[in-house]
């Protein structure tokens, strides 16, 4: 008997343990407001980043799942970053090409909170920043 295990389908060891919330009695657009309200209050919360990431997946909110996707990877910083990559791995062909490519630059270069980025819809853990930064020249 020849077993194969795709190392990218293997569960985080962060992921086993029970989450604290019942999801049972909420369609998407209800849930997607009790995992935002909960990241605001715990967005350190891995469990919670990947439950709503899944869910924007499932149901094709493509510039949604972008915002969880960056709301991961804020709150990570410099962490994390083999987890980073099986997540864009997993749900690259869901974004468009010019979101996979802003993530995939931040693997190497954090996002912040301050971090101008475009059309970021929901976000919990960005401030909002948009356009690009000026030098001082332009001032």
């Amino acid at each position: 008997m020849n077993c194969k295990i795709n190392s990218k389908e293997l569960l985080d060891p962060a992921f086993l343990r029970k989450s604290r919330y019942s999801y049972v009695n909420y369609d998407d657009e209800n849930l997607a407001a009790v995992l935002c309200f909960a990241l605001a209050r715990h967005n350190a919360d891995l469990i919670l980043h990947q439950q709503r990431i899944e869910l924007y997946s499932k149901s094709n909110k493509q510039d949604l799942l972008f915002s969880a996707i960056v709301d991961l990877f804020i709150a990570l910083g410099n962490k994390g970053v083999e987890y980073k990559e099986r997540i864009l791995d997993k749900f690259h062909t869901k974004l468009t090409q010019k979101q996979t490519i802003k993530l995939t630059a931040a693997l190497t270069n954090n996002i912040f909170a301050t971090t101008p980025i475009k059309n970021l819809q929901q976000s919990r853990l960005s401030l909002g920043l948009e356009g690009q930064l000026l030098s001082n020249k332009h001032l």
